[in-house]
């Protein structure tokens, strides 16, 4: 009968004590088109960023939502790996970035929006008496919208419906900026930009869907 050495039951017990054992990770939770709407029949993936374990970013596991918009899929990885990912929307061209730097290596669950809206709810103050010919305008910084109120008074003056920039975030920063007529309102978004300037700007926090933040417009 063959012998085995000590020294090679000491070297195959070494090799196997030290390979990596691996971990399942669960990643579940619903994604919507809007606030309300559930997103049906999408396939969501899970892409590594670059960073930590990981030199290059990867598809680590996807998975279709349900009718209802629920989903659920399990990605695999050596227990040492340590590092963050994105989830994306995969489409036909390419893919669309729902959240950022998700935790890997970690069992998430998700609400996820494609469609993430902040209500805003815009309140006027101050001590200026306005005239029927007076326009107040105000925008915000990542919004190319412009809104107006003729001969405004104080109190809300407008709620409006603002989409994140960075959808799936809580607490996300947005500037607002006001003046009445448009050599004020040009002013004021000068300051927008100018970190030195507290011109007619408030400064916001956005928590997308289900959330609500107030501007208040202050004029003397």
């Amino acid at each position: 009968m063959k012998k085995i050495s000590a020294i090679t039951v000491a070297v195959f017990l070494f090799t196997t004590s030290c390979k990596e054992s691996t971990r399942v990770n669960l990643v579940s939770g619903k994604v919507y088109q809007d606030c309300n709407v559930p997103l049906p029949n999408t396939e969501i993936a899970l892409k590594s960023n670059v960073g930590g374990s990981f030199n290059d970013p990867i598809i680590l596991g996807s998975g279709v939502t349900a009718a209802d918009g629920t989903l659920r899929f399990t990605y695999e990885l050596d227990e040492t790996d340590i590092g963050t990912g994105s989830i994306l929307l995969v489409k036909s061209s390419g893919f669309e970035t729902l959240v950022d730097n998700v935790d890997l290596n970690k069992d998430v669950s998700l609400e996820l929006y494609r469609n993430d809206v902040t209500q805003l709810i815009v309140e006027l103050s101050g001590t200026r008496i306005y005239a029927a010919s007076d326009t107040l305008f105000y925008e915000l910084v990542s919004n190319s919208v412009i809104y107006q109120q003729i001969e405004p008074s104080n109190g809300v003056i407008d709620t409006i419906q603002v989409p994140n920039s960075s959808p799936n975030r809580n607490d996300v920063s947005e500037v607002m900026y006001y003046g009445v007529g448009y050599e004020s309102f040009n002013r004021a978004k000068a300051s927008a930009s100018n970190p030195d300037s507290s011109y007619n700007k408030v400064n916001l926090l956005l928590s997308g869907c289900g959330s609500a933040s107030t501007a208040n417009l202050l004029i003397d």
